[in-house]
């Protein structure tokens, strides 16, 4: 159908008799408030509502006279939406909870057999699903306990500190600046700083050096926002 025929009909729905009703979006959590018009065909009549530009028949049981009507009964549902969600956020949570302090408490062998190291074969559909769910885990949070174990082995082989594509030695580095949330900055011989963004860049950085051992802090170390080292360079 072109869009003059659309237009055509459209016009000529929308000098007919209106009502009004609502739509929702469980996935979005949204309400919207549309109109119906009446329209006679074959001596039967419809309520019919424009979905993307296409007539749609709607059950004359979801609507109401007027628009303040409408309005309201989505407000009602939003209200009710947000309820439930709030509700299923605060029962999550409390799963959560419940599931952290079982797994803190745990043992994964029975201790009878402890000198074997094997999960017991209760606890083995449990280890399936953690392996699972640790799969899935963002891959920062995942990885940085990996990596930081690669960054190690290749400090002790070959002396070097590595970041993104950038290697220097324990020998090159001026000072340490120890930031408010555990970022560090490094200052090498040539006046580069480095704010490392990994997690496990700045454990080795602190491994090698040591951790702060006081208060104290710098305000303007900070992990950096996107996914790249801070870096900068000043004449010395």
């Amino acid at each position: 159908m072109n869009q003059s025929k659309v237009k055509q009909l459209r016009d000529f729905i929308e000098s007919h008799e209106v009502r009004y009703f609502f739509t929702h979006s469980d996935y979005r959590g949204q309400a919207n408030v549309k109109k119906a018009y009446k329209v006679e065909i074959n001596n039967k009549e419809y309520w019919v509502n424009f979905s993307y530009g296409r007539p749609e028949i709607k059950d004359e049981r979801i609507l109401v006279k007027t628009m303040e009507e409408a309005k309201a009964k989505a407000q009602k549902w939003r209200e009710q939406y947000q309820k439930e969600k709030k509700e299923a956020a605060a029962k999550k949570q409390a799963m959560l909870e419940d599931v952290t302090e079982f797994l803190n408490d745990f043992s994964w062998y029975d201790y009878k057999d402890w000198d074997k190291d094997e999960v017991k074969p209760k606890a083995q559909p449990l280890a399936k699903a953690i392996k699972k769910v640790y799969g899935n885990m963002p891959r920062k949070e995942r990885d940085d306990e990996l990596m930081y174990i690669e960054l190690l082995e290749n400090y002790i082989r070959y002396g070097t500190i590595y970041t993104q594509a950038l290697s220097f030695r324990k020998e090159h580095v001026v000072s340490v600046k120890y930031g408010e949330y555990g970022a560090v900055e490094v200052e090498l011989i040539n006046g580069t700083t480095i704010i490392p963004k990994r997690s496990s860049v700045t454990n080795l950085i602190k491994t090698i050096f040591g951790n702060r051992l006081d208060s104290w802090s710098y305000d303007n170390v900070k992990e950096p926002k996107d996914k790249y080292d801070q870096m900068e360079t000043h004449k010395r």
